[in-house]
């Protein structure tokens, strides 16, 4: 797990010029991903804690644990986290579902070792959310996500494949290449669809993984994020890293949602979340999730 420091801070609001007053600091946000569980019950992963500050400037950070962490303070992150009892808003495509309230919590493993936080939380939406934040600060917009087409997967598939060549990849290998689950969506209004999805191209030593987005510009689609992650270790999977794109959400309040992402290894698993930026998407934050 990448490791930084659990920083859960604000800024100070700064007064008017001739005349005092109290400005309401933005809350800190927790956002975790959402995972089914049993009948209505969802089990709650902390992603990032999104830190906001009166000069509406957001920094991302997620309060690892170092190796030596006892179990009481490991239990004490847990609870700051996901604190029982606190609300939370359900979320999927960028859309809130509905809210309810976090009804307990779990530490699975040991400081040390392999471990993993997580929560437990009721809902009655007809929809399984993929997403959930700590606060009302998110209000959500309409939802546009849905999974891709035939059609709009060929488009995804063409383009990753012309990419790859681009790289360096064979043609003739590339015409093996199998393309995962497509979803398209709309991230940002006036951005037209977008197409989400990885291609992945396995030779005798490699296996090339290409995460994606294209979007439509209003005359064709093009690629607008490639994340490439080349595996070697094809034996063991020692090196593997396998992107999976979790669902959207405006995490910054811009009009733009961000994409947050599952990154798999051999033993553990973190997120990671990208931005769009006048033309192309950013990666602003890598981490949390769990394992060893």
């Amino acid at each position: 797990m990448i490791r930084s420091a659990f920083r859960i801070g604000l800024a100070l609001a700064s007064a008017a010029v001739g005349q005092p007053q109290t400005v309401r600091t933005p809350a800190d946000v927790t956002v975790y991903s959402v995972n089914p569980g049993e009948g209505r019950s969802v089990t709650l992963y902390p992603i990032v804690v999104v830190h906001r500050g009166t000069d509406q400037r957001y920094r991302m950070d997620y309060p690892s644990l170092p190796n030596e962490t006892s179990r009481e303070d490991l239990e004490k992150y847990q609870n700051a986290l996901i604190k029982s009892g606190s609300p939370v808003s359900l979320f999927l495509g960028g859309k809130k579902l509905t809210t309810a309230a976090i009804e307990g919590n779990s530490v699975i493993g040991e400081p040390g070792g392999c471990f993993v936080l997580s929560g437990q939380v009721s809902y009655s939406a007809p929809t399984q959310p993929l997403l959930a934040a700590g606060t009302e600060e998110i209000p959500g917009h309409v939802s546009t996500r849905r999974s891709g087409t035939a059609a709009e997967g060929a488009i995804l598939k063409k383009l990753a494949s012309q990419w790859l060549a681009d790289y360096g990849l064979d043609r003739a290998l590339l015409r093996h290449g199998v393309l995962g689950d497509v979803t398209s969506t709309e991230l940002r209004k006036g951005g037209g669809r977008a197409l989400i999805g990885r291609f992945d191209v396995k030779s005798k030593t490699t296996i090339h993984q290409l995460f994606a987005i294209a979007e439509d510009d209003g005359s064709k689609y093009r690629l607008t994020l490639t994340n490439l992650h080349i595996q070697h270790d094809l034996d063991d999977g020692g090196d593997r890293e396998e992107q999976t794109y979790v669902d959207q959400l405006d995490l910054d309040n811009d009009g733009t949602d961000e994409v947050i992402v599952k990154n798999e290894y051999y033993e553990a698993w973190t997120y990671s979340v990208w931005r769009f930026d006048s033309k192309s998407w950013g990666q602003i934050f890598k981490g949390g999730g769990g394992g060893c």
